[in-house]
């Protein structure tokens, strides 16, 4: 099992929110802070629980406080996720800080090259089941497509993605083309927590991300757990895929 977590931590400077209405944003750029925007954006747009009118509201008020100063943009990524946060407990930090890892991975000069370099190892002998959450199912992805465009696809009886965020436009947008399953992946199957707002609460279907991926979204994580990996793992369609494709490998 790659880990990369304490590369990423570094290369984020070690920002962990640990609360966004402590410590508010800290987009260390525009750029970021566009990218965060749009993807906080989107998760509003798709969330019925979220009230525009609460997050233009708290937006106001943080016009004039500490943690809100800086530009609108700033105050308003403040703002999403702070009613994430009222509506899913811990979920604001979460999202946020998910995005910002996010971001550093995708547009980040020279982040995707030391990420890749603690994943690319495990992805060289096949057949290879590859079982993979979060921002590593963009990490996977990634990879998968660039063996595939040298020539070198690696044969992948099943691609399991939960919790996946890949059809977040911002995400689509820093990957670039050709969203494909990449040659070399048998089957695809991705489950997602209709709750999770990581995954948008949706499948990674032809209209969101591309055709030829099979979705199961009846997973039932515990509550206060939408994205975690425990939950995806333990529900029975999830572990009976994996259960299958190691039986066949």
């Amino acid at each position: 099992m790659p880990f990369y977590g304490d590369e990423l931590f570094a290369l984020s400077d070690g920002v962990s929110t640990g609360g966004v209405s402590a410590q508010g944003a800290g987009a260390a750029s525009e750029d970021e802070a566009e990218f965060l925007a749009e993807g906080l954006e989107e998760i509003i747009a798709r969330e019925a629980r979220i009230d525009a009118n609460e997050v233009a509201a708290l937006a106001e008020d943080e016009a004039g406080n500490v943690v809100g100063q800086g530009f609108p943009m700033h105050r308003r990524i403040n703002a999403i996720a702070r009613v994430i946060e009222r509506v899913s407990p811990l979920h604001g930090d979460l999202t946020l800080r998910l995005l910002r890892q996010a971001f550093v991975y995708l547009r980040q000069p020279g982040a995707a090259d030391r990420i890749d370099a603690k994943v690319a190892p495990f992805f060289v002998d096949g057949p290879c089941v590859i079982v993979s959450h979060s921002l590593g199912t963009i990490v996977s992805f990634k990879l998968l497509r660039r063996l595939a465009l040298e020539g070198r696809s690696l044969n992948v009886p099943l691609f399991v993605s939960l919790g996946s965020p890949l059809s977040l436009r911002t995400v689509r947008k820093a990957l670039g083309p050709s969203f494909s399953p990449p040659a070399g992946i048998g089957h695809w199957f991705n489950a997602y927590d209709k709750d999770d707002f990581v995954a948008l609460g949706q499948g990674l279907t032809r209209s969101t991300f591309a055709e030829g991926i099979e979705n199961w979204g009846g997973v039932n994580n515990p509550a206060g757990e939408d994205h975690g990996i425990a939950g995806y793992l333990e529900d029975g369609k999830v572990s009976a895929a994996i259960l299958e494709a190691l039986q066949r490998a």
